[in-house]
């Protein structure tokens, strides 16, 4: 019960953090960035506490949740295609995996999708057999050259995350960008 009211709590204080970032003389993208995070963190603490699930996460619904926050915040018209293994995050990997699927899928929804009618973003989260599981997400964008873009703090973000995982991480530029990422689940 105390668990509960713990996450509760903490999911309602990023709500009010919500709030406030939107009530600041910020541009629009900085404040969408920002609650967007907060949103993505927020999500974790919702899980745990209507789920009941203090050890591990339901990967497809936790999943859902958080792509479902960054899709509405942008307000897109991209298609969200998910494919997501019946899989336990545990709480410690929740919210290095949720801001991580924010600053991606966001990185998409910002520079794949601008202007495409046909845009679509894929998730999928696949266990693997060595006790790891691997994240894809992937876009039908443009794609972009890494040695031609900044590194800012989204790029700071996803390598931080990354670490967090425990995980290695690629990007494949062949048909739009693809991330993918190998980390240990269990």
């Amino acid at each position: 019960m105390l668990f509960r009211e713990i996450h509760h709590r903490v999911k309602n204080n990023m709500q009010a953090m919500q709030a406030l970032v939107g009530m600041q003389k910020l541009s629009p993208e900085v404040k969408t960035n920002f609650k967007l995070r907060l949103a993505a963190m927020a999500t974790v603490h919702e899980h745990m506490y209507n789920y009941d699930k203090y050890a591990a996460l339901d990967a497809p619904a936790f999943i859902g949740s958080v792509t479902e926050n960054i899709f509405k915040a942008h307000g897109t018209p991209a298609r969200l295609n998910l494919d997501v293994d019946q899989i336990s995050i545990s709480h410690d990997q929740a919210t290095s995996l949720a801001m991580l699927i924010n600053e991606v899928v966001t990185n998409s929804l910002k520079y794949a999708v601008l202007g495409s009618t046909d845009a679509e973003i894929r998730i999928s989260l696949k266990l693997l057999t060595d006790g790891k599981a691997e994240l894809t997400i992937a876009d039908n964008g443009p794609g972009f050259e890494p040695d031609k873009c900044h590194s800012g703090m989204g790029t700071k973000i996803i390598k931080g995350m990354v670490m967090q995982l425990h995980g290695l991480h690629t990007y494949d530029f062949k048909a739009g960008t693809s991330f993918s990422l190998k980390f240990p689940v269990g």
